[in-house]
């Protein structure tokens, strides 16, 4: 397992508005052939989860209408 890559997001909730970054830790293996492979991302509180560019919520609103850059 390699160390883990951080990667930021800014998001912008497409009905309200709100906008907001968070920072993730992408950790992944290398492959026999050297490459990596993403396991999954973790957030800044610990939890494991799937991509954040397709699982954004929006905590003021609760949209899923999310723009991710």
């Amino acid at each position: 397992m390699s160390e883990p890559l951080t990667e930021t997001f800014a998001f912008t909730c497409l009905d309200c508005g709100a906008a907001w970054t968070r920072t993730f830790d992408l950790v992944s293996i290398l492959d026999p052939a050297g490459c990596l492979n993403p396991l999954e991302y973790v957030d800044e509180d610990g939890r494991a989860m799937h991509s954040p560019l397709t699982d954004a919520v929006c905590a003021t609103c609760g949209s899923r209408k999310v723009r991710v850059s």
